[in-house]
C-alpha cells in the first residue's frame, strides 16, 4: 500500500535539490529589475573612501526675488599664462597681463549642471567658457574653490579655477 504523504516528499526535496543546483547560475539583474550590486574590492579595485559631496550651492549676484536663480556673475581665473574672465550676465570681459584693461564680449549662456557655459563670437573669434563645478586650486595660493574654468578663445585655451563673485 502506498503512503499518501509520499509523493509530497518526493516533490518537495525535487525542488529543494533544484533550488540548490539552481545557486549562482542566474543572470545578473538588469537595471530595470534590481540596482546593480557594487564591484568586489581588491587591491587593483580599491573601495572608494568617501563619496564626493556636491560643492556648495554658489552664492553670488542675482536679480532682486530670485534668490534661487543661476548665478549672474562669476570670475574665472588662471596661471600660466595668468588670465581673467569677469562674467556679468551674457557679458564677458577678458583680461590678461598685456590687455589689463580687457576685451569685452557678447555671448550665449546655455543651461549647466551647477555651473555655466557661454558660448560666442568676438569679431571674427570663436569662444567658449565654461564654469563647471569640481574642486581647484590656483597653485600659487592656498586659496580653494569649488569650481574649476576652462575658457577657449580661439585656438588657445586657459584652464583654471571659478567662484561666483559676490
Amino acid at each position: 500500500m502506498r503512503h499518501p504523504i509520499l509523493p509530497l516528499v518526493i516533490v518537495c526535496m525535487a525542488a529543494a535539490l533544484l533550488a540548490g543546483c539552481s545557486r549562482g547560475t542566474q543572470a545578473p539583474a538588469t537595471s530595470r529589475d534590481a540596482p546593480a550590486a557594487p564591484p568586489a574590492t581588491s587591491s587593483a579595485n580599491p573601495a572608494p573612501s568617501a563619496p564626493v559631496a556636491a560643492p556648495p550651492m554658489a552664492q553670488g549676484k542675482r536679480a532682486a526675488g530670485e534668490e534661487n536663480a543661476p548665478v549672474l556673475a562669476w570670475r574665472a581665473m588662471g596661471t600660466e599664462p595668468f588670465w581673467g574672465v569677469h562674467v556679468e550676465g551674457d557679458t564677458l570681459v577678458f583680461t590678461t597681463p598685456e590687455d589689463q584693461t580687457g576685451r569685452t564680449m557678447h555671448g550665449r549662456r546655455v543651461p549647466s549642471p551647477g555651473g555655466i557655459v557661454i558660448f560666442g563670437t568676438d569679431g571674427k573669434t570663436d569662444f567658449n567658457l565654461y564654469i563647471l563645478p569640481g574642486e581647484c586650486s590656483d597653485g600659487m595660493s592656498d586659496n580653494r574653490y569649488h569650481y574649476e574654468s576652462r575658457f577657449l578663445y580661439g585656438d588657445k585655451t586657459y584652464k583654471g579655477c571659478a567662484e561666483a563673485a559676490k
